[in-house]
């Protein structure tokens, strides 16, 4: 007989992507928002060039050691200087598109880490 651990899924995991919209927990959202371990927030920009520094900044307060930005359907990169506002403050940005960005804030929250997940929608 083989045994295979399951550990508890933590509540803020994203658990479903069907078009444009995502499921944290039982919840679907079809809206931008932001999660990480402790919050579910709605997020202001609805498309890449949308976002601004001051959007990034609201990400940034809520104090991750790295930012996954869910961009839709395919990677788009933001412009240099908003890249640069986190590294500044020493906060990875990965920008890909939102399954990709799903399956990694699952794995980097199922390993504790500090991680936030922003989605555009």
């Amino acid at each position: 007989m083989q045994l295979t651990f399951e550990p508890e899924q933590s509540p803020s995991a994203i658990t479903g992507i069907d078009g444009s919209r995502l499921r944290v927990g039982e919840r679907w959202i079809d809206t931008s928002f932001w999660v990480n371990a402790r919050a579910l927030q709605p997020w202001a920009p609805r498309t890449v060039e949308a976002i601004s520094a001051e959007h990034l900044q609201e990400l940034l307060a809520a104090g991750p050691e790295v930012i996954l930005l869910g961009t839709g359907t395919r990677s788009r990169l933001l412009p240099p200087a908003l890249q640069a506002v986190a590294l500044r403050q020493r906060c990875g940005l990965e920008c890909m598109s939102n399954d990709a960005a799903a399956r990694t804030f699952n794995v980097l929250l199922g390993d504790g880490r500090a991680v936030l997940a922003a989605f555009v929608i």
